[in-house]
């Protein structure tokens, strides 16, 4: 079975490891955050279409703690597809409908 750190989503094949070798997360601290904060985190995934659907589910949700996340992501992606999601996503959150 194959593995990820959920921060740097370096994947590997042994399921014991505490921290990860690639980046120094401490995976057993993963499973104290809370929904929203491992969306945040899903935000870092290597493959576009995963943050498209982190983005979409935290629209969805009207977080508000998101707003920095895609502002950043806004800033720095080079995906204009991503770009694009997260401003219309600053937009929906910020909209009182």
């Amino acid at each position: 079975m194959r593995y990820y750190c959920p921060n740097c989503w370096k994947d590997f094949w042994d399921e014991d490891f505490e921290v990860c070798a690639e980046c120094g997360y401490d995976i057993k601290t993963h499973n104290d955050k809370d929904y929203v904060d491992k969306l945040l985190n899903a935000l870092n995934h290597r493959a576009g279409d995963v943050k498209h659907w982190v983005i979409m589910i935290l629209t969805l949700r009207k977080e508000k703690r998101a707003i920095p996340h895609l502002e950043k992501l806004v800033r720095e992606s080079k995906d204009p597809s991503l770009v694009r999601a997260a401003e219309e996503a600053i937009i929906k959150i910020n909209s009182d409908i």
